[in-house]
């Protein structure tokens, strides 16, 4: 990759900051649980503090740099909530919310916007790896809905090294959607365990 920061790069670090402020927010609840996850994490996988792109990024490697950034953060979440889940199951039900409340923190959307617009919205937060993973691909798109499927699970690496559930990282990724499209007068669906749909009304 050319030694060049484009918009493509800051849009990817915008969804690690994202989840990396939600991972912060699970720490915090790690703490009321009597849990002392964050020393242990921040050696690991660095702390919390993710400063500008372009002041930190290595421009000589910026792929390995910013998939790199995306393992550490992933690493995180898999591990604070499996450790948290271990200790407190009845936990879930916060965490769920710490999702929820972010996809709503995060929302630009109202009640006036599109169904392109909401897409657009679900793949500007939400974090599946490199651009180039291609993830997931839309099945259809209209003005009242629009489906997509995943295709490869890029999450599940990292819940297998935390000996967690990649299941649970899906039931909290669809309280942030749904916390998304909550401004909006839109509904979102899980079709199956890979497919998903977002209507309107």
């Amino acid at each position: 990759m050319s030694a060049f920061l484009g918009p493509i790069h800051f849009w990817l670090y915008n969804k690690i900051k994202i989840q990396n402020n939600i991972v912060e927010d699970i720490l915090n609840l790690s703490e009321n649980t009597g849990l002392n996850l964050r020393e242990n994490l921040y050696e690991k996988y660095g702390d919390g503090d993710l400063k500008p792109l372009d002041e930190v990024i290595d421009v000589g490697n910026i792929h390995g740099w910013l998939q790199n950034q995306i393992s550490m953060v992933e690493y995180k979440l898999a591990i604070a909530v499996t450790e948290i889940l271990n200790k407190s199951p009845e936990k879930v039900e916060e965490i769920k919310t710490i999702f929820r409340n972010n996809g709503a923190k995060y929302s630009t959307l109202s009640n006036e916007s599109t169904i392109e617009e909401a897409f657009k919205a679900v793949n500007d937060t939400l974090l599946d790896g490199m651009p180039c993973d291609h993830v997931n691909a839309v099945v259809t798109q209209n003005d009242r809905e629009a489906v997509w499927k995943r295709y490869e699970c890029v999450h599940s690496k990292y819940w297998d090294t935390a000996k967690g559930d990649v299941s649970i990282y899906y039931s909290l990724r669809d309280e942030f959607i749904l916390g998304l499209l909550s401004t909006a007068n839109i509904k979102y669906e899980k079709m199956d365990d890979t497919t998903y749909k977002i209507s309107r009304g």
